[in-house]
């Protein structure tokens, strides 16, 4: 198999949320070529080119289900709809520079053209017009100050539109202070999207006020601020997300790759996580660990081994298989661990697999 990507590192270079991508899975849109041992969707060049597809005929109003038929038909001419594509970006590109370059005149002008003022005026209309289409393309044309649109961006209701909002507001340099001050909005859906914006700016600064959302009330508040800790990524966000796990209220799968993406500062944590007395968290520590194993460095790497190899004596056989599918990741220094599993009869088949076939 040639080089392939794992669903983080796909996320994190193309922009797309986990979420999408395992929607995306769900449908049979884009399903992942492999998996690896500890059952990670793995990504090959097939998958990325048919992914750049998915993506450039999404971007010419087509429906996830008109795309699916699309990708379906043998008759398929990538090059027509990457040259249509191209054609839609290079006229909506247009767009966005004429209305920049009025922008800039009116801004520099003593005496402003009023026709101007009245185009710019129609361009900043749009947000709020009733067809979601119109609104998605004013959204990609905006370049109105941060409170107009974050003001469009609470009133706006299509998600479609709420995306792309989001992404004109990641561009603009004073985002991430406005979207802060409203993490406290008794709305949920307000916290929510102001959340998702923290996401896209990657910035960590603003760990210290996402991290009391854990704590939030809404369930679907508290999966967002997870998310959005994951793709900014921050070690000081390690200790908190380890405290959740077991809980109900977040996707474990979501939460694992925040813990993952946090790195050497989540080891600690969840060698303490490892003593839980409920099944469940030792489970989801061990996969958390698995994740870490893999490009740890030499002292990590020793600490994560040891608190493997604690729970691959755990009285639970889903607690040792996790265990010992993480101890895989590790290589041949997890060679003795796997070789003492063949006497345990739960793991005795997964164990000589990974001998076999994985660790060399």
């Amino acid at each position: 198999m040639g080089r392939t990507w794992r669903i983080g590192e796909v996320a994190e270079r193309t922009g797309l949320t986990r979420r999408t991508l395992r929607h995306y899975d769900e449908l049979g849109l884009l399903v992942p070529s492999a998996r690896s041992w500890g059952d990670y969707r793995l990504y090959d060049e097939a998958d990325l080119l048919r992914l750049l597809q998915i993506q450039n005929l999404k971007a010419l109003g087509l429906s996830l289900a008109e795309i699916a038929d699309a990708l379906a038909d043998p008759d398929l001419d990538a090059g027509s709809t990457l040259r249509s594509h191209l054609d839609h970006l290079e006229q909506r590109i247009a767009a966005e520079q004429s209305l920049a370059t009025r922008l800039r005149r009116l801004a520099a002008a003593s005496a402003p053209s009023w026709d101007e003022v009245l185009d710019a005026i129609a361009a900043t209309r749009q947000l709020a017009h009733p067809d979601p289409t119109v609104r998605i393309r004013a959204a990609f044309d905006a370049t109105g100050s941060v409170p107009e649109l974050l003001a469009a961006l609470t009133a706006e209701p299509d998600p479609a539109v709420q995306e792309v909002l989001i992404w004109s507001l990641a561009r603009q340099p004073d985002s991430a202070p406005a979207a802060v001050a409203r993490l406290s909005d008794p709305n949920p859906d307000i916290r929510c999207l102001m959340v998702r914006l923290l996401a896209k700016l990657h910035d960590p600064t603003s760990v210290s006020a996402l991290l009391p959302l854990l704590a939030d009330s809404e369930p679907r508040v508290v999966t967002a601020t997870v998310r959005a800790l994951g793709s900014i990524a921050a070690p000081a966000s390690a200790s908190a997300l380890v405290g959740l796990l077991g809980s109900p209220a977040v996707p474990e799968a979501d939460l694992v790759d925040a813990i993952a993406a946090a790195g050497s500062a989540a080891v600690e944590p969840l060698a303490i996580a490892a003593a839980s007395p409920l099944a469940d968290v030792r489970s989801a520590t061990a996969d958390a660990l698995g994740r870490l194993a893999v490009g740890s460095s030499t002292e990590h790497g020793g600490r994560i081994h040891s608190v493997l190899a604690g729970l691959l004596a755990d009285p639970e056989s889903d607690v040792r298989l996790g265990a010992l599918l993480a101890l895989g990741e590790l290589g041949p220094s997890a060679r003795p661990e796997l070789e003492r599993a063949l006497a345990d009869p739960a793991l005795h088949a997964v164990a000589q697999r990974l001998l076999d076939l994985h660790v060399t």
